[in-house]
């Protein structure tokens, strides 16, 4: 397969890199999109532990749920309750707005809004953006029930998006970072094109993308730090492999 050859030259010494300018345009998309779905590994394997953990929810606990009503877009709660769902994740009810949200929490239903984990990170979502499907306990319990009997269409949506939204980014990030190294190469002289880096770019890039990715999963900003590095590292090693641009003639008068 033609993909497999264009991998195989990022492994190849970086003077083969220029080679790149003549890989189709469907290989590049291709490939930062396999990149963006890498990047959006850790988000997926939570939201598939959500849709998990939200079947044994409605199939055991649903009961569990504390009367509350919401009113002004503020929750009124009877009581706080904190919902075990497995031996690690729970879904807490809070009357405390100061409330830290903890790595095992999935859900935080707080005062004012409701907190839903985002792998090492949490979605902030209002009352008010719910208020004309949940008003109190009742309507949560059929809710839950009603996403629950659609979560694997639900997820994936949320998998799609989130993939279009990485390939966006990923692609906008290349993007300036050709640019860059397009105008470096032309201040040293170098035969240089956009587009010749921007797919040198595209494959390049796939190193500092899964160092990120550790990055993101270790919580390691070092590690962010470092996929930055390896990019700078990367763009003047290919500017120096590039082929030396015209000399301009020398005019005695």
């Amino acid at each position: 397969m033609q993909y497999a050859k264009e991998l195989k030259r990022l492994f190849k010494h970086p003077s083969k890199y220029p080679m790149f300018r003549i890989t189709k345009l469907r290989y590049i998309f291709l490939h930062i999109l396999l990149l963006s779905f890498i990047l959006i590994l850790p988000n997926t394997v939570q939201y598939i532990q959500i849709t998990q953990n939200l079947s044994t929810l409605v199939d055991n606990e649903v009961d569990e749920i504390p009367k509350f009503k919401i009113d002004n877009n503020k929750m009124i709660l009877s009581s706080n309750k904190t919902i075990k769902l497995n031996d690690t994740q729970s879904i807490v009810f809070t009357e405390s707005p100061q409330f830290n949200m903890k790595d095992n929490h999935l859900v935080v239903f707080k005062p004012d809004h409701i907190e839903i984990s985002n792998y090492n990170d949490y979605t902030e979502i209002s009352y008010g953006s719910l208020s004309t499907v949940v008003t109190d306990q009742d309507d949560l319990i059929r809710f839950i029930d009603t996403i629950n009997d659609s979560k694997y269409f639900y997820l994936s949506m949320i998998v799609l998006f989130l993939l279009f939204i990485q390939f966006i980014s990923l692609s906008l990030k290349i993007s300036i970072l050709s640019l860059a190294g397009h105008l470096f190469s032309i201040l040293i002289r170098k035969k240089s094109r956009y587009m010749t880096w921007f797919k040198m770019m595209t494959f390049v890039i796939t190193l500092p993308t899964l160092v990120l990715l550790l990055g993101i999963v270790a919580s390691n900003t070092l590690l962010m730090f470092v996929s930055w590095c390896i990019i700078i590292i990367g763009i003047l090693v290919m500017a120096f492999y590039l082929p030396n641009g015209k000399k301009h003639a020398n005019v005695k008068l």
